[in-house]
């Protein structure tokens, strides 16, 4: 009984850091449109050059909201690079949103939080 409660509650967390996050990200996509496939499919490229400052970002500015998540560092990367996966097309010259990028993103990123 009271696995399924923390259970529960640890989703109405996540969910509560990922709406808090969504339009912080947002904000960053200028970056990613702006680097190279190359860099973007190099996992230490990706995360050196979008991972970390939109942590960095993204702390800043939840007010203390990402602490609802235990390793949310951890899981906030591995949600970064499942966000990579889903919803950016590495075809191009340069890197492209998916055709309803904006819509869903805070699934995404409530998916790649979870599986962390």
């Amino acid at each position: 009984m009271f696995g399924k409660l923390k259970e529960a509650a640890g989703g109405a967390a996540v969910q509560k850091v990922v709406d808090a996050i969504s339009p912080q990200l947002m904000e960053h996509t200028d970056k990613l449109t702006a680097l190279k496939p190359e860099s973007v499919r190099c996992d230490d490229t990706y995360t050196e050059t979008f991972v970390q400052p939109a942590l960095l970002a993204v702390s800043a500015a939840s007010s203390g909201v990402t602490k609802l998540i235990p390793r949310f560092e951890e899981r906030f990367s591995a949600a970064l690079l499942h966000l990579r996966d889903e919803l950016l097309d590495l075809g191009g010259e340069r890197v492209a949103l998916v055709e309803g990028f904006q819509e869903r993103l805070p699934e995404v990123m409530l998916s790649g939080l979870k599986k962390a």
